[in-house]
């Protein structure tokens, strides 16, 4: 059996990692005869594949990169998500998305001109330059428009030109940058005030810079000047945009083709913001708390928001399409309670549940799943991956002195995991098992070829682990091994670890969360491993582990465009999102071995 995980059982074998796997390059960390910080490796590898035009070439790069990433052990895929969730079937002309958002703008439902739903509970942020949730992006989605949007083609999820007048006009220079003219409709703001290409380019420095302190800055890497604009936290650095003296052209130029150019377009965090209305709150992000403020150019506009109880939004009369909405609300419970959301559901309260108790989810299909147009039950394929975030600060591995030693510790705890039985008997919503952390559906460049096809160190698309049910104990084995090699001693004959630590386990209020961590409790405990469950509401959660302040968490990542590019250059050092906080704080001087890269 051939096994993409190599087990640290010694320093020697930590430093040759990778030694003939097949590849052009190699990467573990070392104890010694370090050569390159995280930040020095790795995003120098993103960058030179952001800036890569050749697709062989840029997908061998990030090949690398998941290499890279996969052998911290501090990202541990469990599955790759699915979307489930209840909706009357009155309701037709919505659509959601790959990346999961939900998108109410072409919905009716029958002869009610309301959409009731509960998608999360209350949001951390819903400003554009600042959110980096899927309900927060839902809400954006549904009252901010950008030069694209997303929309229902032929049932297929795409973008499509919204205020710009069509695709724009393209110049590539000698350098392999390009420029871009877009040509703007003309539109207002939800205050019925003119928006112009001015407002873009306020909106896209704004979102970039690194006075801003955006999760998201990196999204526009892309962008020729991105870099500069980063890292100056004044405001002063801009990325290379502009706009016409009337406002009718919007110009930027990228460093080189990017094939999913369009679909950053429709992605919110390139939503305009009108600058008056941010800048008219002193707090960062304040102008998005509050209808009074919260100015926007999309379908609808907010008009109330009772905090952790409900939003409501209405249409927008100044949504450049506004002809074509049908709803004239849309009412937002802000829940995480399963059960809750359940009860309002069947009993009519809400006409869209995106959440139900894991122990319910059997019933649910036998009652609401059908095959014509009285359906209510949804199952839909995400372009995420749900997993575990390994804190690479966290002090709790204490035996483990060495960042090698630790990678080990983690490496063997998810093999622990059975991943065929935490989808077929926890969350029941046909996930399938993940070997990797770009999940399968996600494009190579040429936008028909799976990245995955090629995943693993061997490059035969079996994965970084094998999650095949004969292979069940061999994982166990292999795991036992990595953490021994971490410093724990395991009793053969208990069948137990007799001096591994306890630790904290986060996560946010929600009985599907709560299964997973409970059956990952219950298999760490047959091996003497305490986890221990630490719940916190959703904003709350979503800052904790934000900050590092914790030791294991829950994770998951949808998808912000098909592209691998999107789950991995999330871990640079620079981003926001990269909760497991490899190349910060105390990991920024942690060194690893590379070769070629």
């Amino acid at each position: 059996m051939k096994k993409s995980i190599i087990s640290l059982t010694s320093l020697f074998a930590a430093a040759m990692l990778l030694a003939g796997c097949g590849t052009t390059s190699s990467y573990t960390i070392q104890a010694e005869g370090d050569q390159k910080s995280w930040g020095d490796a790795y995003d120098t590898l993103i960058a030179s594949a952001k800036s890569d035009a050749d697709a062989t070439s840029r997908s061998k790069k990030l090949h690398e990169a998941e290499d890279m990433l996969m052998d911290t052990g501090a990202v541990c895929p469990l599955y790759v998500y699915t979307d489930q969730y209840l909706m009357k079937s009155t309701v037709k002309g919505f659509f959601d998305s790959p990346l999961g958002y939900k998108f109410f703008y072409n919905a009716s439902n029958g002869t009610s001109k309301k959409i009731k739903a509960c998608i999360a509970s209350e949001p951390s942020t819903i400003d554009p330059a600042l959110n980096s949730s899927v309900d927060g992006a839902t809400y954006i989605a549904n009252s901010f428009v950008g030069l694209y949007k997303f929309d229902n083609v032929n049932g297929t999820t795409t973008s499509v030109p919204a205020l710009s007048d069509g695709a724009p006009k393209t110049t590539t220079a000698d350098d392999g940058k390009v420029t871009y003219d877009f040509t703007l409709k003309d539109s207002k703001w939800s205050d019925g005030t003119a928006l112009t290409a001015n407002d873009f380019v306020y909106s896209w420095n704004r979102a970039a810079s690194g006075a801003t302190a955006s999760d998201y800055a990196y999204i526009f890497d892309v962008i020729d000047g991105a870099a500069e604009c980063e890292a100056d936290t004044t405001g002063t650095k801009k990325l290379n945009i502009s706009a016409s003296e009337d406002g009718k052209h919007f110009y930027c130029t990228t460093t080189s083709y990017v094939s999913y150019f369009t679909q950053l377009l429709a992605f919110p965090t390139y939503a305009p913001v009108k600058r008056s209305a941010v800048e008219s709150v002193a707090t960062k992000g304040g102008w998005a708390t509050s209808p009074d403020t919260y100015v926007s150019n999309g379908a609808f506009k907010l008009s109330a928001w009772t905090h952790k109880g409900s939003m409501t939004y209405v249409k927008n009369p100044y949504y450049y399409d506004a002809a074509n909405v049908n709803l004239d609300e849309l009412d937002f419970t802000l829940s995480d309670d399963d059960t809750t959301i359940y009860s309002m559901y069947q009993t009519g309260t809400i006409d869209l549940a995106d959440s139900f108790p894991t122990e319910s989810i059997t019933q649910i299909k036998e009652k609401y799943y059908k095959t014509d147009d009285t359906n209510e039950y949804y199952n839909k394929a995400l372009l995420g991956t749900y997993y575990i975030a390994f804190n690479v600060n966290s002090t709790v591995f204490t035996k483990a002195d060495t960042e090698a030693k630790r990678a080990s510790i983690r490496k063997g705890l998810g093999l622990l995991i059975d991943r065929n039985y935490l989808v077929d008997s926890i969350t029941k919503g046909d996930q399938i098992p993940a070997n990797s952390f770009v999940p399968q559906g996600t494009l190579e460049s040429d936008g028909t070829t799976d990245f995955t096809a090629k995943n693993g160190k061997n490059r035969d698309g079996k994965g970084y682990y094998s999650v095949a049910t004969a292979d069940r104990s061999a994982n166990i084995a292999e795991a036992i091994a990595d953490i021994q090699a971490g410093g724990y001693t395991y009793n053969t004959s208990k069948g137990v670890f007799t001096d591994f630590p306890s630790f904290d386990y986060l996560l946010n209020n929600s009985s599907g969360h709560v299964a997973v961590a409970s059956y990952i409790q219950s298999v760490f405990a047959q091996y003497g491993i305490t986890l221990n469950q630490k719940t916190q509401e959703w904003a709350t959660f979503l800052d904790t582990r934000k900050a590092g302040e914790f030791d294991v968490a829950r994770d998951g990542w949808n998808g912000d465009y098909n592209d691998a590019m999107t789950f991995l250059d999330m871990f640079m050092t620079s981003s926001g999102n990269n909760d497991c906080h490899l190349g910060k704080d105390a990991h920024a001087n942690v060194k690893v071995y590379t070769n070629d890269l």
